[in-house]
């Protein structure tokens, strides 16, 4: 703590020397000829002495901060338009100058197709960085996934997720709105390229930080995709209909069918008003939206792949009902049928009863999910600013699974403990209600700056489980037969009240308070089925469980504001309550107050270079599994129980993030840092009984895991990228590595003898080490070749301080491929990807030769027809291997993946764009509105 006061003191003192300058505010508005406002122009100062850059913000905005001189130029710049200089001689004083409109013209030799050569590929903008679309040269009729592949600091894996500076990219805006609640591969698997001026990544930190200026907590990585000035106004429409087969026609017994694909998007721009539509049925193991849920922890490895079949249906809406009220929403439908086998080697971590656990298992599992959110932007004069946000989601499901599992100990001669199948069959619904409000005032005093946000939501969840064992040697756990009927219901209320009071032209000061209140209560019903069709409610496996998460958070924050740099200091005091009941427990009640500085630093040192510096501290709930103080035994030899005890955790995140761009050599380089150690970290303490364990049956042989807070924890991670070009982008190169140091902390509880009387208690510190270095060379010479080489090498290991002999803890990947497009005879694609996987350390574990390829050819006028024929996984070697680490267990597990076969299809596409409305239409020429 020592150390960020340090750092605190240390940036602000930096922060006043640069601080100690002079000079007046200059704002204006840059509109077109039609009197709307652009956002996103470029905004360039000149005085006798040195210039600055600005850019519009999405309502058309400027501003300098800082203007220490009365003469000076503006050039205005923006796509589409033709640029502006201007001449100021303002009045010698210190007054905020406010700058008449400045009006652009449209430029008629810009719409023609003519494109910017000479311009910045790469921009640093405080908390953004701004890829230029036109310097990543794409062919027509590409998506704009194509060029960020091409972005350095962006990585686009095969599945489409996105990581920026080696951060999952976890929300997406189309021009600076929410597009389909954020879901990322919607739109940048189906956005033209051709219709994109610039993406931009975005350290967001909330709608209330984007109105007041004050950044703090954690921000969340956003990519927002802006469309052209020349392509406001116009339509895009493709459709793709597809057919072909497995080569292999039966699998294991298993009839594989045809494959295909029908797939179909729409892109509607009228200038503020835009309309999506988007649809998608296929069985070839693509999806067009991702939807997560489910909290119950998976010990049986990660989340598997399997096969997919996806029907799903989206719709996007965005439209100014008038100059007061600004809207913009969508809806998403995804039903998904998933078919699984997966093979689990997991070695369990003990001081003395060590044991490795080999399980198979088929599942198939029927999703169902609904989405809906809804914007709704009220600003009635200029001073008031209204923002509501309704919500809706619905996840529901049917699992149908067959598991089968061998639990040995490893120091006894690998004596079986256990031996079973289970087949379970599972249904589960959970509806989401949610309503948001913020309501934002400013003053006639300039800075000066009051606003609110309240948010709710409920959320029910119900779940029905059938677990059914069949034991054929050792242990008998869990009952035979189980009916588990969960109910659950969560009630969320949330405040958070900011008020901003300007000290000077350049520094304010915040007063923020927040309030949460979690409220969850659970009934868990659990009866069991005999022999004879008796079923009887187990009241050992039953429970009625309330638990209420409260925080009141109250922040004093210093800020200065100014075109070099944003800085914030501040101080937070937190206290938080946590508090249950059960039927099955006396009630609980923690209380907990935390006390931690606040850091927010960002430094331009041009639109080329910056450094920014980030502290926050915030408390974590515990979920339910981890309170509710009756076991769960849907897993025989891994059940659970909560801890009603439980104090919430309480995280210390610091972060540092350097980025450089060289101005005119396309080298880029970023890099960044990060810490976190958590106080009363919430743990798993794993008690191993022994086979002949009498006191509780059911326990015999079991891993119990149990729930505690521990010191200790902390991780440490540093990513880093770098990229240069050279003759005109034709070739880049691309290194980036990734490390990350997890001290995981867990108990590891050994009971002895049969009655529970002797027993061990062991701290296991787990070190895990995983570190990961990539590079890749690419060629771009616009239609003639598109290739890229890639290797890479990953290794993932741990270190525990409780030794556990037998066990592999050392695991290594390397990866090596190519990939790229071959143009020939104008209108031919030839295309492959090929990867070569190495594993090292892995049960079982092939090293596969993935190969996927297409030919495609382009045809009709304007090329807007496409045929193509594609193989996948040619070699037919598609497999999957993934290892996790924690402190009680190293888990490796292997997935079925879609293997090779054949597809033929067709695309249409018709598009056509404008600059402006055509003559006739509302707000065109000889139109109205």
């Amino acid at each position: 703590m020592r150390r960020l006061h340090f750092l605190s003191v240390a940036a602000l003192l930096f922060s006043m020397q640069v601080y100690a300058q002079t000079g007046r505010q200059v704002t204006g508005v840059v509109k077109d000829s039609t009197g709307a406002t652009l956002p996103w122009a470029t905004i360039k100062l000149f005085t006798d002495k040195d210039s600055s850059v600005v850019a519009t913000n999405s309502t058309g905005r400027f501003t300098f901060s800082s203007v220490s001189v009365n003469q000076f130029s503006l050039v205005v710049t923006s796509l589409g338009y033709q640029g502006v200089k201007r001449r100021y001689n303002l009045a010698p004083n210190n007054i905020t100058a406010e700058l008449d409109p400045i009006v652009l013209k449209s430029d008629p030799i810009t719409l023609q197709g003519v494109t910017v050569t000479n311009a910045n590929a790469v921009k640093i903008r405080e908390d953004t960085i701004e890829y230029n679309a036109s310097a990543y040269k794409v062919r027509e009729g590409a998506v704009i996934e194509d060029a960020i592949k091409k972005m350095p600091g962006l990585e686009v894996s095969n599945d489409g997720n996105i990581t920026a500076q080696g951060k999952q990219v976890n929300k997406v805006r189309l021009n600076g709105k929410d597009y389909m609640a954020g879901d990322v591969k919607s739109l940048t698997r189906n956005l033209p390229a051709n219709l994109v001026q610039n993406v931009q990544v975005i350290n967001d930190y909330g709608d209330q930080a984007n109105i007041t200026g004050i950044k703090i907590g954690d921000p969340q990585k956003v990519l927002n995709i802006n469309i052209r000035k020349d392509k406001n106004h116009g339509y895009f429409g493709q459709g793709t209909v597809g057919s072909g087969r497995d080569a292999v026609r039966e699998t294991a017994g298993i009839k594989n069918g045809g494959r295909y694909v029908g797939a179909t998007n729409v892109f509607s721009f009228q200038d503020k008003r835009q309309i999506t539509i988007s649809g998608d049925v296929n069985n070839t193991n693509t999806s067009l939206f991702t939807f997560t849920g489910g909290d119950r922890p998976n010990v049986f490895g990660p989340d598997p792949k399997g096969i997919t079949t996806t029907r799903s249906l989206g719709f996007n809406y965005r439209d100014d009902w008038s100059k007061k009220v600004k809207v913009y929403g969508s809806y998403s439908l995804a039903d998904n049928s998933v078919y699984t086998t997966l093979k689990t080697v997991q070695n369990n971590i003990s001081g003395q009863l060590p044991s490795v656990q080999n399980s198979n298992s088929t599942e198939n599992t029927q999703n169902l999910n609904h989405r809906f959110k809804f914007n709704i932007e009220y600003k009635p004069d200029t001073v008031n600013y209204f923002k509501f946000i309704p919500t809706f989601s619905y996840s529901g499901g049917r699992t149908d699974q067959n598991f089968a599992s061998r639990l040995q100990a490893q120091n006894i001669g690998n004596t079986l403990i256990s031996d079973y199948t289970r087949s379970l069959l599972s249904h589960t619904k959970a509806p989401n209600f949610g309503l948001s409000a913020l309501y934002n005032h400013r003053f006639r005093k300039r800075g000066r700056n009051f606003n609110v946000l309240l948010a709710s939501g409920t959320t029910r969840n119900k779940q029905y489980q059938n677990p059914v064992y069949n034991y054929l040697e050792g242990n008998a756990n869990a009952p035979v037969n189980q009916m588990i009927n969960t109910s659950r219901r969560t009630d969320s209320l949330g405040l958070s009240l900011s008020y901003l009071e300007p000290i000077s032209k350049k520094t304010y000061l915040e007063f923020n308070y927040q309030y949460h209140n979690v409220q969850t209560g659970a009934d868990r019903l659990t009866d069991t089925v005999a022999g004879a069709g008796d079923v009887n409610r187990d009241p050992n496996l039953s429970n009625d469980y309330n638990f209420n998460f409260i925080t009141n958070n109250f922040t004093v924050n210093y800020q200065v504001i100014d075109q070099k740099y944003n800085f914030t200091l501040g101080v937070t005091a937190q206290p938080t309550l946590l508090k249950g009941s059960s039927s099955a427990t006396a009630p609980t009640h923690k209380t907990i107050f935390n006390f931690s500085p606040v850091l927010h630093y960002v430094y331009n040192f041009s639109d080329l270079q910056a450094l920014a510096l980030d502290y926050q501290g915030a408390s974590n709930s515990p979920v339910y599994y981890q309170l509710q103080p009756v076991i769960d035994f849907s897993e025989a030899s891994y059940p659970i129980q909560g801890n009603a005890d439980l104090l919430p955790e309480y995280n210390n995140n610091f972060q540092i993030r350097y980025n450089k761009f060289g101005d005119g050599t396309g080298k880029t380089f970023f890099v960044n840092l990060s810490f976190t150690q958590t106080d009363h970290k919430i743990v798993a303490n794993t008690v191993t009984y022994p086979r002949n364990y009498k006191a509780d049956p059911r326990l015999a042989g079991a891993i119990l895991t149990k729930y505690q807070n521990a010191s200790g924890f902390y991780n440490a991670s540093a990513y880093y990228a770098f990229a240069k070009p050279w003759a005109k982008r034709r070739y880049s190169l691309f290194f980036n590595g990734k490390v990350t140091y997890n001290n995981n902390i867990s108990y590891l509880t050994d009971v002895l003898d049969s009655l529970g009387i002797d027993q061990t208690v062991q701290k296991n510190i787990a070190k895990n080490f995983v570190l990961s270095q990539g590079v890749r060379f690419r060629v771009d010479i616009p239609e003639v070749l598109d290739a890229e080489a890639s290797a890479s090498y990953s290794i993932n290991q741990s270190k525990n301080s409780v030794a556990h002999a037998n066990i592999d803890n050392n695991f290594q990947t390397i990866t090596l491929g190519t990939n790229g497009n071959l143009y020939f005879l104008k209108n031919w694609t030839l295309n492959y990807n090929y990867s070569k996987m190495i594993y090292e350390g892995f049960s079982g574990s092939t090293n596969p030769n993935i190969l996927n390829t297409y030919l495609e050819r382009r045809f009709l006028k304007n090329n807007i027809g496409t045929l193509r024929f594609s193989v996948y996984d040619v070699f037919s070697e598609n497999t999957g291997f993934t290892s996790t680490q924690n402190a009680y267990a190293i888990t490796q597990s292997s997935v079925n993946r879609l293997g090779r076969y054949y597809l033929l299809t067709i695309t249409l596409r018709l598009q056509k764009f404008v600059g402006r409305p055509p003559r006739g239409m509302p707000g065109g020429p000889g139109g109205g509105g």
